[in-house]
């Protein structure tokens, strides 16, 4: 029976460098990406608040319009179609 015999081999100085540098650059992009993304994640988490106060602006908007819109048709009954000086109070009847 035949032994199997191995040598070893010893890398140059220069080749070992040189993959520890590689080993560095994928650390490196590594922890690049992890940022990036966790970067991401928060510009998403801030979108979505923005988007969620711009739907209540929006809300209070509408709620406000169609208080405008119930005082013009009350204050039309009571006073009839008109005008109104606001730095005054007087009203002007059509």
């Amino acid at each position: 029976m035949k032994e199997s015999y191995m040598e070893k081999t010893v890398f140059a100085a220069e080749e070992i460098e040189k993959i520890k540098e590689l080993q560095d650059k994928y650390n490196t992009l590594g922890v690049q990406l992890v940022q990036l993304k966790l970067a991401q994640k928060n510009a998403k988490e801030y979108l979505n608040g923005l988007n969620d106060q711009e739907l209540l602006i929006e809300q209070h908007i509408f709620d406000i319009n169609q208080e405008e819109k119930d005082l013009a048709l009350q204050l039309d009954e009571k006073y009839g179609e008109g005008s109104l000086d606001l730095e005054s109070g007087e009203f002007t009847p059509n």
